[in-house]
């Protein structure tokens, strides 16, 4: 069930808009801030993609620029508008306007060559990414005329997706009538309904006379706007259905723009973890009858995203575009998978469509590494994603989490190194010089990292962590007497927080070696570490 009462949270960014931007054509919310709501995983969106008919320039400079932050890119014709926080309690918002328009011409596979201007919703539609991203929210003033003919109609409980996805595709057009909500995803009806970008009432009523007419068993409100949701490329059924598909041919798509191909990727893996947290977080509030097989925090009962079939074989096909994009734009799609998502999914996926050598090369070279059975039941690659997945689950720092998909790329160099009947003393020099993989392994995170625009302080962090992954195992072959001295000076070197987070990945460590040989899932004497350390940060 989609959560069709939480647009109306939309009417006030539009509301704002329209006063700003002294223009009689209409505002349509497009994008992330429309799927989000509907989805119910951000009912308060603070970045929010709009746009409408006209020149860039004439807008921008028809725009009430009193009190906000604003600029405008000439060469894309992009307008942003930045709110500032005004109290304590209240955020920062970004709005970003793209005038209607069609693109042609992407030469570098990431901009377009050509850009034309057209009021038409259709064209500017069929530029966009991916379906769940192409729905135009809007709101008009609401007409008597229009209840009359409402209430003359069948009404139908919105229940049900695949009754309700049925009757939308009936008819191509639905009302929920106690949300005041219309739905249009015919094109003839699209076009005659927004001519140049301006609303037609006239058609409207025409089109209420053949509707579909659901309630949504919602307080009804007042009706003094009617909100309309433009969705030419059935994005509603693909959110209902949990299924990213791109708008058109998925080749097309993501020749004009290379980054799709990660943002794709990005994007299902981060709404999966936000829709878990919001049925974590819904289950926490619904109080279970004593009798309920229902476990709180139990996902079983929630559709995922997946790629629609056609999706995924084009954006596998095409991988090599994204040696194209520019660094810094990979950078930023990581940093939302690492920070917002679910980093062992998103790696995972990166390897499954063969992303994952351009983007981690070191990380890439660890498969089929063997390592010795006695520590390690699966080659590097495996371990590392079973820390990975462990580690996320204690920390949410990016960082920390890059930190720990490098922390034994080294091993490749290292144990490459080993012949067969070395001695001890062979195995120790290797082990002291720079072929350890604590010391290799943060060599290869700063070149890949570097190449993947991460910034000199960034680098910095994530090769601590690697260098010192294995000092609080160092900390425990330590003599009592001699421990709390000992975590004093490591406290001192890397500080409190670094000093929790590399405990953490240390933890995560062991929990991904799954070895039966060992008790690696014992993780006592690493919680009597964080307790020494707890202690020693109060006194302080």
């Amino acid at each position: 069930m989609l959560y069709f009462e939480y647009l109306k949270n939309l009417d006030t960014h539009i509301n704002l808009l329209q006063k700003r931007i002294k223009d009689t054509h209409n505002i349509f919310l497009v994008g992330g801030c429309v799927r989000d709501l509907l989805l119910g995983i951000d009912k308060k969106p603070t970045d929010i993609d709009f746009t409408m008919a006209g020149e860039p320039t004439a807008i921008y400079d028809a725009i009430d620029k009193k009190g906000i932050s604003h600029f405008i890119t000439e060469k894309f014709g992009t307008i942003t508008l930045i709110q500032k926080a005004k109290a304590a309690n209240s955020v920062e918002i970004k709005y970003e306007l793209t005038p209607l328009r069609t693109e042609s011409d992407y030469a570098d596979f990431r901009h377009p060559g050509e850009i034309t201007r057209s009021n038409d919703l259709l064209l500017d539609s069929n530029r966009r990414d991916f379906t769940i991203n192409c729905m135009y929210y809007t709101n008009v003033p609401y007409k008597k005329e229009y209840t009359s003919l409402i209430d003359k109609k069948i009404i139908h409980k919105y229940t049900d997706d695949e009754i309700f996805l049925k009757r939308l595709d009936d008819h191509r057009h639905l009302y929920i009538k106690d949300l005041n909500i219309f739905i249009v995803q015919d094109h003839k009806h699209i076009e005659k309904l927004f001519v140049d970008g301006q609303f037609q009432a006239e058609h409207l009523a025409t089109m209420l006379k053949s509707t579909t007419v659901f309630v949504a068993g919602k307080k009804s409100e007042a009706n003094k706007q009617l909100r309309i949701i433009v969705d030419p490329h059935k994005g509603i059924n693909d959110i209902i259905n949990k299924r990213l598909k791109c708008v058109g041919e998925p080749d097309k798509r993501f020749m004009e723009d290379a980054l799709r191909i990660i943002r794709a990727i990005r994007l299902v893996n981060v709404l999966n973890e936000k829709l878990k947290d919001s049925n974590i977080k819904t289950l926490k509030q619904t109080p279970l009858p004593s009798a309920s097989p229902l476990i709180k925090g139990d996902n079983k009962k929630i559709k995922l995203f997946d790629f629609e079939k056609a999706t995924w074989n084009s954006l596998k096909k095409n991988h090599a575009l994204i040696k194209n994009i520019a660094k810094e734009r990979i950078k930023d799609e990581i940093m939302k998978a690492f920070t917002f998502g679910n980093p062992f999914g998103f790696a995972a996926l990166l390897d499954e469509a063969q992303l994952l050598e351009h983007l981690f090369p070191a990380l890439y070279a660890t498969k089929h590494i063997e390592q010795p059975i006695r520590y390690h039941p699966f080659d590097i690659y495996a371990h590392t994603m079973l820390t990975l997945f462990e580690l996320q689950k204690i920390s949410k720092d990016p960082l920390v989490r890059l930190g720990m998909l490098y922390h034994d790329v080294g091993k490749v160099d290292q144990f490459a190194a080993y012949g067969d009947n070395l001695t001890k003393e062979e195995i120790r020099a290797i082990l002291a010089g720079p072929l350890n993989h604590r010391r290799s392994s943060s060599v290869y995170a700063r070149t890949d990292f570097k190449a993947l625009g991460f910034s000199s302080k960034e680098i910095d962090t994530i090769a601590r962590y690697i260098n010192n992954h294995h000092k609080p195992e160092e900390l425990l072959a330590t003599k009592d007497d001699a421990m709390e001295k000992k975590v004093r000076k490591f406290l001192s070197e890397a500080g409190y927080e670094k000093a929790m987070d590399i405990l953490d990945i240390t933890m995560a460590d062991r929990l991904g070696q799954y070895n039966p040989l060992q008790n690696s899932a014992d993780l006592s004497d690493i919680n009597k570490l964080k307790i020494i350390l707890k202690k020693l940060q109060k006194k302080e």
